[in-house]
Protein backbone atom coordinates (compact mmCIF):
# COMPACT_ATOMS: atom_id res chain seq x y z
CA UNK A 1 0.00 0.00 0.00
CA UNK A 2 1.38 3.38 -1.31
CA UNK A 3 2.07 6.00 2.38
CA UNK A 4 -0.19 9.01 0.34
CA UNK A 5 1.85 11.99 -0.69
CA UNK A 6 5.32 10.05 -0.43
CA UNK A 7 4.89 8.11 -3.84
CA UNK A 8 6.35 5.22 -2.63
CA UNK A 9 5.02 2.60 -1.43
CA UNK A 10 5.27 1.47 2.33
CA UNK A 11 5.93 -2.62 2.94
CA UNK A 12 2.52 -4.27 3.88
CA UNK A 13 1.86 -7.91 4.41
CA UNK A 14 3.13 -11.25 2.13
CA UNK A 15 6.44 -12.76 1.28
CA UNK A 16 8.11 -9.64 1.30
CA UNK A 17 7.27 -8.42 4.37
CA UNK A 18 8.00 -12.04 5.53
CA UNK A 19 11.40 -12.09 3.77
CA UNK A 20 12.29 -8.76 5.48
CA UNK A 21 11.29 -9.73 8.98
CA UNK A 22 13.12 -12.66 8.83
CA UNK A 23 15.85 -11.80 7.58
CA UNK A 24 15.88 -8.51 10.51
CA UNK A 25 15.34 -11.75 13.06
CA UNK A 26 18.14 -13.38 12.11
CA UNK A 27 20.33 -10.31 12.64
CA UNK A 28 19.02 -9.16 16.04
CA UNK A 29 19.23 -13.12 17.07
CA UNK A 30 22.90 -12.98 15.14
CA UNK A 31 24.11 -9.56 17.01
CA UNK A 32 21.93 -9.24 19.79
CA UNK A 33 20.72 -6.16 18.43
CA UNK A 34 17.51 -4.23 17.53
CA UNK A 35 17.05 -2.25 14.04
CA UNK A 36 18.88 0.58 15.68
CA UNK A 37 21.56 -1.17 16.40
CA UNK A 38 20.82 -1.20 20.05
CA UNK A 39 19.12 -3.12 22.96
CA UNK A 40 16.90 -5.81 20.98
CA UNK A 41 13.09 -4.80 21.30
CA UNK A 42 10.41 -7.20 20.91
CA UNK A 43 8.75 -5.17 18.70
CA UNK A 44 9.65 -3.88 14.82
CA UNK A 45 10.31 -0.05 15.79
CA UNK A 46 10.33 1.69 19.46
CA UNK A 47 9.18 4.82 19.50
CA UNK A 48 10.24 7.66 22.67
CA UNK A 49 6.91 9.99 22.79
CA UNK A 50 5.77 12.24 25.19
CA UNK A 51 2.53 13.08 23.81
CA UNK A 52 2.03 8.96 24.83
CA UNK A 53 2.97 9.84 27.99
CA UNK A 54 0.33 13.37 28.38
CA UNK A 55 -3.74 11.78 29.57
CA UNK A 56 -5.00 14.17 27.02
CA UNK A 57 -2.77 12.89 24.16
CA UNK A 58 -2.11 9.55 24.62
CA UNK A 59 -5.52 7.93 22.70
CA UNK A 60 -4.67 9.94 19.78
CA UNK A 61 -0.95 8.48 19.78
CA UNK A 62 -2.38 4.78 19.98
CA UNK A 63 -4.41 5.68 17.14
CA UNK A 64 -1.42 6.32 15.19
CA UNK A 65 -0.07 3.11 15.88
CA UNK A 66 -2.78 1.06 15.17
CA UNK A 67 -3.11 2.74 11.79
CA UNK A 68 -0.10 2.41 11.34
CA UNK A 69 0.36 -1.13 12.44
CA UNK A 70 -2.70 -2.63 10.29
CA UNK A 71 -0.99 -1.32 7.08
CA UNK A 72 2.15 -2.06 7.22
CA UNK A 73 1.80 -5.59 9.94
CA UNK A 74 5.10 -3.91 11.61
CA UNK A 75 4.69 -3.68 15.42
CA UNK A 76 5.41 -0.51 17.47
CA UNK A 77 7.07 -0.72 21.20
CA UNK A 78 5.80 3.02 22.58
CA UNK A 79 8.04 4.68 25.30
CA UNK A 80 6.17 7.31 27.43
CA UNK A 81 8.39 9.50 29.16
CA UNK A 82 7.26 13.10 30.31
CA UNK A 83 8.06 16.18 28.44
CA UNK A 84 10.29 17.13 31.17
CA UNK A 85 12.24 13.92 31.31
CA UNK A 86 12.42 13.62 27.49
CA UNK A 87 15.74 15.35 26.90
CA UNK A 88 17.66 13.30 29.87
CA UNK A 89 16.41 10.04 28.90
CA UNK A 90 17.25 10.27 25.53
CA UNK A 91 20.92 10.71 27.06
CA UNK A 92 21.15 8.05 29.30
CA UNK A 93 20.02 5.77 26.33
CA UNK A 94 22.72 7.31 24.11
CA UNK A 95 25.30 5.91 26.67
CA UNK A 96 23.42 2.92 27.42
CA UNK A 97 23.23 2.57 23.58
CA UNK A 98 19.24 1.72 23.71
CA UNK A 99 18.35 4.59 21.88
CA UNK A 100 14.62 4.27 19.89
CA UNK A 101 13.76 3.66 16.61
CA UNK A 102 12.09 7.06 16.48
CA UNK A 103 11.55 9.92 19.31
CA UNK A 104 9.51 12.54 19.43
CA UNK A 105 11.19 16.31 20.30
CA UNK A 106 10.13 19.43 21.23
CA UNK A 107 11.31 21.70 18.29
CA UNK A 108 14.05 23.81 21.02
CA UNK A 109 15.86 20.18 21.69
CA UNK A 110 17.08 19.43 18.71
CA UNK A 111 20.28 21.56 18.61
CA UNK A 112 21.41 19.45 21.65
CA UNK A 113 20.59 16.03 20.05
CA UNK A 114 22.68 17.26 17.18
CA UNK A 115 26.38 15.16 17.72
CA UNK A 116 24.65 12.43 19.47
CA UNK A 117 25.87 8.89 17.59
CA UNK A 118 23.36 7.42 15.73
CA UNK A 119 20.56 10.34 14.54
CA UNK A 120 20.08 10.20 10.64
CA UNK A 121 20.13 12.86 8.27
CA UNK A 122 16.78 12.18 6.86
CA UNK A 123 17.58 14.30 3.33
CA UNK A 124 19.77 11.11 2.68
CA UNK A 125 16.56 9.16 3.49
CA UNK A 126 14.20 10.56 1.38
CA UNK A 127 15.62 13.38 -0.47
CA UNK A 128 16.03 17.23 0.31
CA UNK A 129 14.12 18.06 -2.95
CA UNK A 130 11.19 15.70 -2.08
CA UNK A 131 11.15 16.83 1.56
CA UNK A 132 10.56 20.41 0.40
CA UNK A 133 8.26 19.25 -2.21
CA UNK A 134 5.78 17.96 0.68
CA UNK A 135 6.25 20.11 3.59
CA UNK A 136 5.30 23.12 4.37
CA UNK A 137 8.93 26.02 4.78
CA UNK A 138 8.16 26.96 7.86
CA UNK A 139 7.70 23.61 9.56
CA UNK A 140 10.38 21.59 7.63
CA UNK A 141 12.34 24.34 8.65
CA UNK A 142 12.43 23.79 12.67
CA UNK A 143 13.96 20.15 12.09
CA UNK A 144 17.15 21.63 9.96
CA UNK A 145 20.71 22.54 11.28
CA UNK A 146 22.72 23.55 8.62
CA UNK A 147 22.18 21.41 5.51
CA UNK A 148 21.24 19.01 7.50
CA UNK A 149 17.67 17.92 7.87
CA UNK A 150 17.84 15.84 11.53
CA UNK A 151 14.19 16.09 11.88
CA UNK A 152 10.76 16.01 9.81
CA UNK A 153 7.83 18.02 12.10
CA UNK A 154 5.08 16.04 13.96
CA UNK A 155 2.90 19.17 14.79
CA UNK A 156 3.35 22.75 13.88
CA UNK A 157 2.35 26.01 15.82
CA UNK A 158 3.49 28.76 17.93
CA UNK A 159 3.82 29.74 21.97
CA UNK A 160 1.30 32.75 21.98
CA UNK A 161 -1.31 33.84 24.95
CA UNK A 162 -4.58 31.77 25.71
CA UNK A 163 -7.16 33.86 27.68
CA UNK A 164 -10.24 31.85 29.33
CA UNK A 165 -13.30 33.52 28.10
CA UNK A 166 -15.50 32.52 31.24
CA UNK A 167 -12.81 33.77 33.87
CA UNK A 168 -12.76 37.23 31.82
CA UNK A 169 -16.21 38.05 31.81
CA UNK A 170 -16.82 36.89 35.34
CA UNK A 171 -14.14 39.80 36.09
CA UNK A 172 -15.79 42.31 34.24
CA UNK A 173 -13.55 42.53 31.29
CA UNK A 174 -15.41 43.03 28.49
CA UNK A 175 -11.94 44.09 26.16
CA UNK A 176 -9.38 42.22 25.57
CA UNK A 177 -6.15 43.40 26.41
CA UNK A 178 -3.83 45.21 23.61
CA UNK A 179 -1.29 46.62 25.53
CA UNK A 180 0.81 45.86 28.74
CA UNK A 181 -1.18 48.65 30.74
CA UNK A 182 -4.42 46.61 29.66
CA UNK A 183 -3.08 43.51 30.38
CA UNK A 184 -2.26 44.20 33.59
CA UNK A 185 -5.54 45.96 34.21
CA UNK A 186 -7.37 43.12 33.29
CA UNK A 187 -5.28 40.61 36.00
CA UNK A 188 -6.35 42.96 38.82
CA UNK A 189 -9.89 42.65 37.86
CA UNK A 190 -9.35 38.77 37.93
CA UNK A 191 -7.56 38.77 41.42
CA UNK A 192 -10.05 40.80 42.92
CA UNK A 193 -13.36 39.59 41.22
CA UNK A 194 -12.43 35.62 40.77
CA UNK A 195 -12.02 34.31 44.24
CA UNK A 196 -8.98 31.92 44.72
CA UNK A 197 -7.32 32.37 40.99
CA UNK A 198 -3.94 32.97 39.59
CA UNK A 199 -4.95 35.74 37.20
CA UNK A 200 -2.02 34.89 34.80
CA UNK A 201 -0.42 31.56 35.37
CA UNK A 202 3.00 32.46 34.52
CA UNK A 203 5.54 29.81 34.53
CA UNK A 204 7.61 30.43 37.93
CA UNK A 205 9.06 26.78 37.51
CA UNK A 206 10.77 24.50 35.38
CA UNK A 207 13.64 26.11 33.27
CA UNK A 208 12.44 25.03 29.90
CA UNK A 209 8.84 27.07 31.25
CA UNK A 210 10.66 29.84 32.61
CA UNK A 211 12.75 30.54 29.41
CA UNK A 212 9.62 31.11 27.36
CA UNK A 213 7.62 33.52 28.93
CA UNK A 214 10.81 35.56 29.75
CA UNK A 215 11.47 35.34 25.72
CA UNK A 216 8.29 36.85 25.14
CA UNK A 217 8.16 39.76 27.45
CA UNK A 218 11.73 40.62 26.70
CA UNK A 219 10.73 40.61 22.94
CA UNK A 220 7.90 42.58 23.73
CA UNK A 221 9.70 44.98 25.80
CA UNK A 222 12.23 45.68 22.40
CA UNK A 223 14.89 43.27 23.85
CA UNK A 224 16.92 40.22 23.06
CA UNK A 225 18.46 37.13 25.04
CA UNK A 226 21.32 36.15 21.95
CA UNK A 227 21.12 37.39 18.79
CA UNK A 228 21.95 35.28 15.82
CA UNK A 229 25.66 35.67 15.79
CA UNK A 230 25.80 34.31 19.42
CA UNK A 231 26.39 37.37 21.40
CA UNK A 232 24.57 37.67 24.43
CA UNK A 233 22.60 40.76 24.47
CA UNK A 234 20.57 40.18 27.57
CA UNK A 235 22.50 42.64 29.62
CA UNK A 236 22.77 45.29 26.88
CA UNK A 237 20.15 48.16 27.64
CA UNK A 238 17.17 48.12 29.70
CA UNK A 239 14.43 45.92 27.82
CA UNK A 240 16.21 42.43 29.81
CA UNK A 241 15.58 44.50 33.45
CA UNK A 242 12.13 45.91 32.42
CA UNK A 243 11.16 42.33 31.28
CA UNK A 244 12.53 40.72 34.36
CA UNK A 245 11.08 43.57 36.19
CA UNK A 246 7.48 43.20 34.73
CA UNK A 247 7.03 39.39 35.55
CA UNK A 248 8.54 40.38 39.46
CA UNK A 249 5.73 42.94 39.50
CA UNK A 250 3.42 40.60 38.69
CA UNK A 251 4.24 38.08 41.76
CA UNK A 252 4.64 41.00 44.37
CA UNK A 253 1.10 41.99 43.30
CA UNK A 254 -0.66 38.36 43.28
CA UNK A 255 -1.56 38.58 39.70
CA UNK A 256 0.62 35.47 39.35
CA UNK A 257 1.84 32.82 41.68
CA UNK A 258 5.05 30.61 42.92
CA UNK A 259 5.54 26.89 41.89
CA UNK A 260 3.63 27.43 38.22
CA UNK A 261 4.23 25.02 34.92
CA UNK A 262 3.00 24.65 31.81
CA UNK A 263 0.57 21.42 33.11
CA UNK A 264 -0.30 23.55 36.37
CA UNK A 265 -1.37 26.55 34.15
CA UNK A 266 -3.78 24.19 31.80
CA UNK A 267 -5.57 22.67 35.04
CA UNK A 268 -5.96 25.93 36.51
CA UNK A 269 -7.39 27.28 33.40
CA UNK A 270 -10.08 24.55 32.35
CA UNK A 271 -11.45 24.78 36.02
CA UNK A 272 -11.91 28.11 35.23
CA UNK A 273 -9.25 29.26 38.04
CA UNK A 274 -6.88 31.32 35.66
CA UNK A 275 -7.59 33.90 32.81
CA UNK A 276 -4.05 33.81 30.87
CA UNK A 277 -1.44 31.59 30.29
CA UNK A 278 1.38 30.98 27.60
CA UNK A 279 1.08 27.78 25.30
CA UNK A 280 0.70 26.24 22.52
CA UNK A 281 -2.55 25.76 20.02
CA UNK A 282 -2.57 21.93 21.50
CA UNK A 283 -3.33 23.42 24.74
CA UNK A 284 -6.81 23.68 23.53
CA UNK A 285 -6.67 19.74 23.65
CA UNK A 286 -5.57 19.58 27.22
CA UNK A 287 -8.26 21.96 28.25
CA UNK A 288 -10.75 19.76 27.06
CA UNK A 289 -9.60 16.70 28.74
CA UNK A 290 -8.78 19.05 32.25
CA UNK A 291 -12.36 20.93 32.41
CA UNK A 292 -13.97 17.68 31.93
CA UNK A 293 -16.62 19.39 28.79
CA UNK A 294 -14.61 18.45 25.72
CA UNK A 295 -14.98 20.34 22.71
CA UNK A 296 -17.94 22.18 25.22
CA UNK A 297 -14.66 24.10 26.82
CA UNK A 298 -14.38 25.49 23.20
CA UNK A 299 -16.50 28.48 23.96
CA UNK A 300 -13.85 30.02 26.35
CA UNK A 301 -11.01 29.21 24.72
CA UNK A 302 -9.23 32.68 23.41
CA UNK A 303 -6.24 33.25 21.49
CA UNK A 304 -4.89 36.32 22.00
CA UNK A 305 -2.19 38.22 20.71
CA UNK A 306 0.47 39.12 23.17
CA UNK A 307 0.26 42.92 24.55
CA UNK A 308 2.62 45.39 23.42
CA UNK A 309 4.85 47.61 25.42
CA UNK A 310 4.33 50.57 22.20
CA UNK A 311 1.40 50.71 20.56
CA UNK A 312 1.89 49.79 16.81
CA UNK A 313 4.63 46.97 17.75
CA UNK A 314 4.38 43.89 16.05
CA UNK A 315 3.03 41.14 19.29
CA UNK A 316 5.57 38.75 19.84
CA UNK A 317 5.14 34.95 19.93
CA UNK A 318 7.72 31.65 19.01
CA UNK A 319 8.30 28.93 16.25
CA UNK A 320 6.80 26.11 17.81
CA UNK A 321 6.06 22.33 16.72
CA UNK A 322 6.71 18.75 17.46
CA UNK A 323 9.88 16.80 15.81
CA UNK A 324 10.28 13.20 15.04
CA UNK A 325 13.94 12.16 15.15
CA UNK A 326 15.31 8.53 14.05
CA UNK A 327 18.30 6.49 15.30
CA UNK A 328 20.28 3.89 13.70
CA UNK A 329 23.49 2.04 14.56
CA UNK A 330 25.63 4.21 11.79
CA UNK A 331 23.56 6.94 11.45
CA UNK A 332 22.35 5.56 8.16
CA UNK A 333 18.81 4.10 6.79
CA UNK A 334 16.73 3.70 3.60
CA UNK A 335 13.14 4.75 3.05
CA UNK A 336 12.15 1.42 3.16
CA UNK A 337 13.56 0.59 6.82
CA UNK A 338 10.62 -0.01 9.64
CA UNK A 339 11.45 3.44 11.46
CA UNK A 340 11.30 5.26 8.16
CA UNK A 341 8.05 3.75 7.36
CA UNK A 342 6.74 4.99 10.29
CA UNK A 343 8.51 7.95 10.00
CA UNK A 344 6.95 8.34 6.62
CA UNK A 345 3.26 6.96 8.10
CA UNK A 346 3.24 9.92 10.74
CA UNK A 347 3.77 12.27 8.04
CA UNK A 348 1.05 11.29 5.55
CA UNK A 349 -2.16 12.58 4.78
CA UNK A 350 -3.86 10.22 6.68
CA UNK A 351 -2.31 10.75 9.85
CA UNK A 352 -1.59 14.69 9.27
CA UNK A 353 -5.52 14.89 8.30
CA UNK A 354 -6.20 13.42 12.14
CA UNK A 355 -3.55 14.03 14.47
CA UNK A 356 -2.50 17.66 14.30
CA UNK A 357 -5.84 18.30 14.85
CA UNK A 358 -6.83 16.19 17.71
CA UNK A 359 -4.38 17.95 19.02
CA UNK A 360 -5.38 21.35 17.81
CA UNK A 361 -2.13 21.88 15.91
CA UNK A 362 -1.49 22.80 12.38
CA UNK A 363 -0.42 19.59 10.16
CA UNK A 364 3.18 20.07 8.78
CA UNK A 365 2.47 19.02 5.06
CA UNK A 366 1.49 21.54 2.30
CA UNK A 367 -1.73 19.33 1.09
CA UNK A 368 -3.09 18.59 4.75
CA UNK A 369 -2.74 22.54 5.73
CA UNK A 370 -4.65 22.48 2.48
CA UNK A 371 -7.37 19.94 4.02
CA UNK A 372 -10.83 21.88 4.66
CA UNK A 373 -10.89 20.22 8.25
CA UNK A 374 -7.88 22.81 8.67
CA UNK A 375 -9.25 25.89 6.42
CA UNK A 376 -12.57 25.65 8.28
CA UNK A 377 -11.26 25.55 12.32
CA UNK A 378 -12.46 28.64 13.61
CA UNK A 379 -9.50 27.88 16.30
CA UNK A 380 -6.63 27.17 14.11
CA UNK A 381 -7.73 30.61 12.03
CA UNK A 382 -8.00 32.66 14.69
CA UNK A 383 -4.30 31.24 16.24
CA UNK A 384 -2.59 32.31 13.22
CA UNK A 385 -4.12 35.46 13.01
CA UNK A 386 -3.19 35.99 16.81
CA UNK A 387 -0.09 34.75 16.62
CA UNK A 388 1.01 37.36 13.77
CA UNK A 389 4.60 36.40 12.90
CA UNK A 390 6.36 34.16 15.33
CA UNK A 391 10.24 34.41 15.72
CA UNK A 392 12.56 31.47 16.15
CA UNK A 393 13.77 30.60 19.61
CA UNK A 394 17.07 32.20 20.15
CA UNK A 395 17.81 30.11 22.83
CA UNK A 396 16.97 26.83 21.85
CA UNK A 397 18.85 27.30 18.23
CA UNK A 398 22.47 26.67 20.06
CA UNK A 399 23.91 23.62 20.65
CA UNK A 400 24.56 24.75 24.61
CA UNK A 401 20.93 25.63 24.42
CA UNK A 402 20.21 23.28 28.30
CA UNK A 403 23.25 25.08 29.44
CA UNK A 404 21.70 28.34 28.54
CA UNK A 405 17.67 27.64 29.34
CA UNK A 406 18.99 26.51 33.06
CA UNK A 407 20.94 29.47 33.76
CA UNK A 408 18.09 31.73 32.02
CA UNK A 409 15.51 30.02 34.09
CA UNK A 410 17.66 30.08 37.85
CA UNK A 411 17.91 33.73 36.90
CA UNK A 412 14.77 34.47 36.53
CA UNK A 413 13.29 32.05 38.99
CA UNK A 414 15.94 33.95 41.66
CA UNK A 415 14.22 37.54 40.73
CA UNK A 416 10.72 36.20 41.37
CA UNK A 417 11.34 34.36 44.26
CA UNK A 418 12.69 37.40 45.81
CA UNK A 419 16.02 36.23 46.31
CA UNK A 420 17.31 38.26 44.27
CA UNK A 421 17.01 42.41 42.68
CA UNK A 422 16.15 42.16 39.16
CA UNK A 423 19.50 43.82 38.15
CA UNK A 424 21.29 41.28 39.73
CA UNK A 425 20.03 38.40 38.03
CA UNK A 426 19.92 39.80 34.58
CA UNK A 427 23.92 40.97 35.24
CA UNK A 428 24.24 37.75 36.66
CA UNK A 429 22.22 35.94 33.69
CA UNK A 430 24.32 38.06 31.38
CA UNK A 431 27.82 36.75 32.58
CA UNK A 432 26.34 33.21 33.10
CA UNK A 433 25.54 33.79 29.08
CA UNK A 434 28.61 34.99 27.91
CA UNK A 435 30.36 31.78 29.94
CA UNK A 436 28.45 29.88 28.11
CA UNK A 437 28.48 30.71 24.83
CA UNK A 438 32.12 31.62 24.44
CA UNK A 439 32.51 28.35 24.12
CA UNK A 440 30.04 28.05 21.16
CA UNK A 441 31.59 30.85 19.24
CA UNK A 442 34.94 29.14 19.71
CA UNK A 443 33.70 26.17 17.65
CA UNK A 444 32.24 27.77 14.98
Amino acid sequence: MCAGIWGFCSISGGRTMKKIKSIASVAMLAAGLGFSGQAAYAADISFMSFSYAEEAAKPSVEALLKGFEAQTKLTVEPLGYAWGDMQKNIFLRSRSKTLPSVAQLSERWLPSFANVAGLVDLNEVYGKDKLAAIFAPDALAMGQIGSKQYALPLISGSIGLIANKAVLEKAGVTKTPTTIEEFRSALVAVRDKVPNSVPYTMATKNNGSILLDFMIWTWTFGGEIIDEQGKVKIGNGDAGKQALGFMVSLMKDRLAAPEIDRPDARRLVAQGASAFFFDAPQARTHLRSFSGQGPAFDANVLPLSTPVAVAGKEPASIQWGHLLVQFSADGKAKADAPASQFITYLTSDDAQSKFPLEQSALPVTKSARANPKVTGDAFLTAWAKAAGNPRRNEVGIWPNAAELTQIIGEEAQGALLGQKSVDDAIQAMHKRLETSMANVNKQN
